[in-house]
């Protein structure tokens, strides 16, 4: 099994997709059995191996240069479909030597499918031998090119044979035993954590395949819980629909944290998500939902939650019980943290739980229906199926393109859903013969006019220009400068000073900044904690997560941020918690060549 083994059931969807693929490139459609599982491998987007009984039978990729799926045979595959005859097989004569790796001999080829284009895949036969590979030209210049196929596996014998056919009931029949140890497991778990914890008791239900177990599991084990939906403003509308009749029919105290339309609201000033910068979580998602627990259990709660460590790296160290860094008070507890695709889905349908629609329409996450993390495969599918969702959001991306002076590829290639373009993409542009920077360039950005440098009157300086779409006045920088150090602000000069632990920082009503400090990496880290106070100030989406955040209680939001200096231990964790602070990351590449890693916690 290809790592890291983050194996799944197909639902209809893919299975559809499969049929259709194997009629396609093969011209045979009954080759798709009732159970298949997907192995997810790497690829520049959706790649997984296909599997039927319990043999690798192709590798189905979806290409960001063709916006379109296509199935790579492995050597079963090739087996099965000699087997019925395919079209695109290529039957040899008498071939010697090493073929694997290798171009096939032109001169051993007897016959061939003429309708075989150069990139199809292709079925070779040579008497009890199989094999498969690639067409590097059209039918007509198979005899007469040396390179005509790439041969990708060539074996001996291993004639296909079909199985006893595999069922979903019956593979869930014969793990019935496990799936009910892995269920008492966690229900251990959960029971552990409601006995150890004197605190109300909650489930995070987002309409996802995870926290469906995770809501099933808790209601083995008690039915005194509230459910809690984060209605992020771009969820998918059949995922609301199924939440909100998921829990009608189930009598679960269902409470929505709606986001509104705080996604609309920001979008001006960040730009789009991105996979490197999602802004959206902590606005749309952390904001709204830290906003119902401090009102709804201001003095704590337990919430059980569906994240497992193989759905991503950021999930991969998740603990049993972890403190939610970004809502106090909450304490979360993950029973499925080690639990596979394959073993969420078996006791999905082991336990008869109606899942989301959304999934059987061959989507393997059904998050936010845009999230830039999502694959590029699966926007297609929504655009596809649900077209009136993505045209306004598709006008809202060209719109910034424009703005940004982008090209129009840029969208239509999703190069936009990454502010720092990885190598695939970076190779993908220089396919498409189209020009695109390395980094994103958004209206938000900041220019270095003077590195860590010696100054004339002692000390280190660095000095810089934070350009942004909007700017507030010199009073709310100097409320977010309080959290670095003791402020001075001067109006007539339009400054704000402040003094810290670290040195002296200044910032300008125009966004010009300067700190100076007695040596390099000291002043590049004032320079750093300047920079992220000026952000916060002029792009704060008042979400209330530092306010919440705060341990000494010394952030208070209404029409401004307002911090009380006397309060203000300059902890960082209000720092730490904002995703406007964050921004300055992607914006900060060119100085961190010189820079040592940021600390995260500050002192005056």
């Amino acid at each position: 099994m290809v790592p890291p083994g983050e194996v799944r059931l197909a639902l209809e969807g893919t299975k559809r997709r499969l049929r259709y693929l194997f009629l396609r490139q093969f011209g045979v459609q009954q080759v798709v059995p009732e159970l298949v599982i997907l192995n997810k491998s790497s690829g520049e987007d959706r790649t997984e191996e296909v599997i039927f009984d319990g043999r690798r039978v192709a590798r189905l990729s979806y290409d960001l240069q063709t916006q379109d799926y296509s199935l790579m045979l492995r050597i079963d595959g090739a087996r099965m479909l000699a087997a019925l005859n395919s079209k695109k097989t290529i039957v040899l004569t008498k071939a010697s030597g090493h073929m694997k790796g290798q171009y096939l001999p032109r001169d051993a080829i007897k016959s061939f499918d003429a309708g075989i284009r150069a990139g199809d895949e292709v079925v070779i036969q040579m008497g009890q031998f199989i094999g498969c590979g690639v067409a590097k030209v059209d039918a007509p210049r198979l005899k007469t090119s040396p390179k005509g196929v790439k041969v990708r596996d060539f074996e001996k014998g291993g004639e296909w044979r079909r199985r006893k056919k595999s069922w979903t009931r019956a593979m869930i029949r014969a793990n019935e035993q496990y799936l009910a140890a892995i269920k008492a497991r966690a229900e251990h778990e959960i029971r552990g954590a409601i006995d150890s914890h004197d605190l109300p008791v909650t489930v995070s239900f987002s309409g996802g395949k995870d926290s469906l177990v995770a809501l099933d599991l808790l209601k083995s084990v008690t039915s005194d819980f509230s459910t809690i939906f984060v209605d992020t403003g771009l969820e998918h509308p059949w995922t609301r629909e199924y939440v909100n009749k998921f829990a009608s029919e189930n009598g679960l105290g269902l409470l929505t944290a709606s986001a509104g339309d705080a996604f609309e609201r920001n979008f001006h000033a960040f730009g789009p998500p991105a996979k490197d910068f999602r802004w959206c979580c902590k606005v749309c998602k952390l904001a709204p939902a830290s906003e119902l627990i401090e009102d709804r259990f201001p003095n704590g709660v337990l919430t059980i939650e569906g994240n497992r460590r193989l759905e991503s790296f950021s999930r991969s160290r998740i603990e049993v019980k972890e403190e939610n860094p970004f809502v106090p008070g909450q304490l979360v507890v993950n029973p499925i943290r080690d639990w596979t695709a394959l073993e969420v889905w078996l006791y999905i349908i082991w336990r008869k739980l109606r899942y989301n629609p959304l999934y059987d329409e061959d989507l393997e996450r059904v998050g936010c229906w845009m999230c830039p993390s999502a694959l590029a495969s699966e926007y297609k599918e929504i655009a596809r199926a649900h077209g009136g969702l993505v045209r306004a959001w598709q006008a809202d991306l060209e719109e910034w393109a424009r703005q940004n002076s982008l090209p129009a590829d840029f969208i239509k290639y999703g190069f936009w859903r990454w502010k720092q373009l990885p190598p695939k993409m970076k190779e993908l542009s220089d396919r498409l013969g189209l020009e695109v920077e390395r980094t994103r360039s958004d209206k938000l950005r900041l220019d270095v006019t003077k590195g860590a440098s010696p100054c004339t009157a002692g000390g280190f300086s660095v000095e810089g220009v934070l350009r942004m779409p909007t700017a507030d006045g010199l009073a709310e920088v100097a409320e977010m400068l309080k959290t670095i150090g003791d402020v001075k602000p001067v109006e007539e000069f339009g400054v704000a000073i402040v003094d810290s632990r670290l040195g002296r920082g200044k910032a300008f009503a125009g966004g010009q900044m300067s700190a100076v400090a007695e040596t390099q990496s000291k002043s590049l880290e004032l320079f750093d904690s300047v920079s992220r106070a000026v952000l916060r100030a002029n792009m704060c989406t008042r979400c209330g997560i530092c306010e919440r955040t705060c341990p000494q209680s010394a952030i208070s939001i209404d029409e401004s941020v307002k911090v009380d200096g006397d309060k203000c231990i300059r902890c960082g964790k209000c720092t730490d918690s904002c995703v406007v602070a964050h921004y300055f990351d992607k914006l900060a590449e060119p100085l961190r060549a010189d820079a040592k890693p940021r600390q995260k916690r500050r002192a005056a």
